[in-house]
């Protein structure tokens, strides 16, 4: 497959590192806690004939510099990502966000919802911000303590397979975890640090795009009450589960998410 060269462009406070390739419209690629845009090689091999497809590397992923704060917000990320868009010199764009990024997306489509064409979350997560503030802090210091301990290359040999579908396939495993183990430690735990801070219902709102809510049959992070839970909260969202994936929807099985997409972007361009 293909994965277009890195490039780095200033964008507002922060100089972002990206993906590109292809023609037509945009269609930007958000990634969460997993390891940027080096995520969405399938996905660049699959769209970019149609679209000018882009993933990016949020603030302290791949070569993007980090945020000034240690405890950055959603509207932070926003912010940062509307600025890579202006940079990038794109109005409006398709949007497709993975578990933190699916808030993200969210967000974004709520603070500037004549930018966006269309909206698919997938694997969405809730965030942290509906705990306790103690169960919450535990939860980040328990995270920051195992990290410190045994450093992102053993982190992800024993994060991923739990993230992953029973079965999935050795050579997916080792890939995943060869992703993950190139995660700059310290953009890592900022997203951590604001995800557990995060509550997606804060950015929720009915959409007037089409919009596009995708689940995994074995995912454990956004399970399915956790889909069901925000899906209710967007109002006349699509709603559909793939089948024997985990939480790595780019991975695994990445054909089956690479032709539901397609068919809901092609439906939104009969519509648009």
């Amino acid at each position: 497959m293909f994965l277009p060269e890195l490039q780095e462009i200033q964008a507002g406070d922060h100089l972002i590192s990206y993906r590109q390739t292809g023609v037509g419209d945009a269609l930007l690629f958000v990634h969460g806690m997993g390891c940027g845009s080096i995520n969405w090689e399938s996905q660049f091999d699959w769209f970019s004939s149609r679209y000018l497809t882009i993933g990016w590397d949020a603030p302290g992923y791949g070569q993007s510099s980090n945020f000034h704060t240690d405890l950055p917000s959603v509207a932070d990320y926003i912010m940062a990502l509307a600025s890579f868009l202006d940079a990038l010199e794109i109005k409006k764009v398709h949007l497709v966000g993975h578990s933190y990024g699916g808030i993200m997306v969210a967000g974004f489509y709520r603070s500037y919802p004549e930018r966006v064409l269309s909206m698919t979350l997938a694997q969405p997560v809730i965030g942290g911000g509906i705990q306790r503030p103690k169960d919450r802090e535990r939860e980040i210091r328990e995270r920051f303590d195992l990290i410190r301990k045994l450093g992102m290359e053993k982190y992800a040999a024993v994060h991923v397979p739990k993230s992953c579908a029973p079965d999935v396939a050795p050579d997916i495993l080792e890939k995943g975890i060869s992703l993950t183990a190139k995660i700059p430690q310290s953009g890592y735990l900022r997203q951590f640090r604001s995800l557990k801070h995060a509550n997606i219902f804060e950015w929720t709102r009915k959409p007037d795009i089409p919009a596009l809510i995708v689940s995994g049959e074995f995912d454990t992070t956004a399970d399915k009450q956790v889909i069901k839970a925000i899906a209710k909260q967007i109002s006349g969202i699509r709603e559909e589960v793939i089948p024997n994936i985990g939480h790595m929807i780019y991975l695994e099985h990445p054909n089956r998410f690479n032709e539901l997409l397609e068919r809901f972007l092609q439906h939104c361009n009969e519509k648009c």
